[in-house]
């Protein structure tokens, strides 16, 4: 007995050493994983709000395209296009950060409204609600992809805010009704 003892303890110091070793590797590595983390959020969320911002310039400026009527086509075209081309570049410039169909889609939400003036009359309303609708899809995809949407729930289920009155209320009935369509 107790040469199987003089035996085992040695075996089972050897097996501690090594995984301890194994042990100590994983938590180093999950650690830098951690580190790195928290600073690829940061650039990553810095690209997704400078991206937000050029959706709200684009959509300013395409809505001055679509309707603007002192506008030529070519300038109509030129405004759009430079709009278009402002997100295209900002993606290009953060595409480690930034998810790629999410790029595309946002570089392609307001291609066509330097045409809408161009269309009937009676049409021009549901292109500009379409062009609307892309660009809260925009911001709703980067609140999701940023992780903003995320965090944005967690800190309702923290605080439990009451936020509401009747602007609130009409606000929330409004679209409702804008989902019910």
């Amino acid at each position: 007995m107790t040469l199987f003892l003089a035996i085992l303890a040695p075996i089972l110091g050897m097996l501690g050493v090594v995984a301890g070793a194994f042990l100590n590797e994983f938590l180093r590595r999950r650690n830098r994983r951690e580190l790195y983390a928290s600073k690829i959020f940061e650039k990553r969320l810095a690209a997704y709000e400078e991206l937000a911002d050029h959706i709200h310039s684009g959509w300013e400026i395409a809505s001055e395209a679509a309707s603007n009527l002192k506008l030529s086509k070519e300038e109509r075209h030129a405004l759009v296009s430079e709009a278009v081309m402002a997100i295209a570049r900002h993606g290009d410039r953060h595409r480690l950060y930034l998810d790629e169909e999410l790029r595309g889609y946002c570089t392609a939400v307001f291609m066509g409204a330097e045409d809408i003036l161009d269309a009937p009359e009676a049409d021009r309303e549901e292109l500009r609600a379409d062009m609307n609708k892309g660009v809260s899809e925009a911001y709703r995809m980067i609140a999701e992809d940023s992780g903003i949407a995320e965090v944005d729930k967690l800190f309702k289920a923290i605080n439990r805010p009451r936020i509401d009155g009747p602007f609130i209320d009409r606000l929330r009935e409004l679209r409702g009704k804008m989902k019910g369509r």
